[in-house]
């Protein structure tokens, strides 16, 4: 399908209005699609700023972390402790579709701004109230981060596999959590737009984390009277002559095609005869991984695309960006901001074939104060 430019498209949400008072990344990457797709997103943030714009790496004292978080908004600044300045953010919501906040329980109430008094300022307003742990309990007050989460919920542990665990080097529960938040967004507008009252959606990375990490991870817990052992895929990451490869055959034929490509059809009966399913799988990864080391990356995978096998090269990080299929889909695009060109990603669905690419950078903070709260 041959792309079309996102300017002649009219996006899905605009004329959608969405105040975001959050920080670090749940809030603000879930606004960010929103604002990706049309909506007029309104970033609020303290005098001082978003504490996380200072966060990790930075280019000419902007974060970029940050920066790749907010892209498409609207910033003011406001001191929700002023009187003045807490009824300019309930005229900012007076006529919002949709508020997010990620504070910790009970924050909003204590501003004059619970669920109950939010819907007869606006009666049509959806909020979404993101936690670390959620309303209540144990831990409802506690501090949520991104490696907590991943702590609690097993995620380090069985990623670890009988190693000693570690957090993952990218915010993995934070960004799960930013597109479960945009769905529940969607999904609550939907509602309201249905039932003409105001809705209240509530969730926690705690919850999110939770069923994202469900389908495999409990897979020997989904019965429960079942008690097996964990047990986890074998790594299909295999060395070759000048590097790695991800080696992903899942059915008979493309394992036996797996065979073919290295030279070895001979190892299939004997592989057949293993009745245990990871006995047999863990001893088919075993053999394959000495022949691949006679050739390069690149050689194999010539040849196991003859073949069909799936496989792919493993890149770093940066050789992403040079990929040939990433070019040809026009993920990425140059914006000019104060403090230089930065390259930002556009939104990864295709509408009717128009492609959705970044409209503005992230705002300097409360480059709308002007614009937007006038008394």
């Amino acid at each position: 399908m041959t792309s079309r430019s996102s300017e002649s498209f009219r996006r899905p949400l605009e004329g959608y209005k969405v105040v975001e008072a959050c920080s670090y990344i749940s809030g603000p990457f879930c606004a960010q699609m929103l604002s990706d797709l049309g909506a007029d997103v309104i970033k609020v943030e303290p005098p001082s700023g978003d504490p996380y714009r200072n966060f990790g790496h930075s280019w000419e004292g902007v974060g970029t972390v940050w920066t790749n978080s907010n892209r498409g908004k609207r910033s003011v600044t406001l001191d929700l402790k002023s009187p003045e300045d807490l009824s300019r953010f309930r005229a900012l919501l007076s006529d919002a579709d949709l508020y997010i906040e990620n504070w910790r329980p009970h924050v909003s109430a204590s501003l004059g701004l619970s669920f109950e008094q939010l819907s007869e300022l606006n009666p049509r307003i959806v909020q979404l109230s993101i936690t670390g742990y959620g309303p209540d309990g144990d831990l409802a007050k506690e501090p949520a981060f991104d490696a907590l989460i991943q702590g609690r919920t097993g995620l380090l542990s069985y990623e670890a596999a009988g190693g000693t665990p570690r957090a993952t080097n990218t915010f993995l529960a934070d960004k799960v959590a930013a597109v479960f938040a945009a769905q529940m967004a969607l999904s609550g507008i939907i509602a309201r737009d249905k039932s003409q009252k105001a809705i209240h959606l509530e969730t926690s990375m705690l919850d999110i984390m939770s069923y994202y990490n469900f389908p495999d991870m409990f897979h020997n817990r989904t019965f429960v009277d079942d008690e097996a052992a964990v047990t986890l895929a074998p790594q299909p990451v295999l060395a070759t002559k000048d590097g790695y490869l991800v080696l992903s055959p899942v059915t008979g034929k493309q394992l036996s095609r797996t065979l073919d490509a290295i030279g070895h059809p001979e190892w299939k009966d004997e592989i057949k005869q293993i009745a245990d399913r990871k006995a047999m799988t863990h001893t088919f990864f075993e053999r394959v991984a000495g022949p691949l080391k006679d050739r390069t990356t690149a050689e194999w995978l010539e040849r196991f695309r003859e073949l069909d096998v799936p496989a792919g090269p493993v890149n770093e990080p940066y050789a992403h960006l040079s990929d040939p299929q990433v070019a040809h889909n026009e993920l990425y695009s140059q914006m000019q901001t104060p403090s230089g060109a930065i390259r930002a990603i556009r939104y990864p669905a295709r509408f009717n074939g128009h492609l959705l690419k970044p409209r503005q950078p992230a705002p300097t903070l409360g480059a709308s104060n002007g614009e937007l709260l006038m008394d």
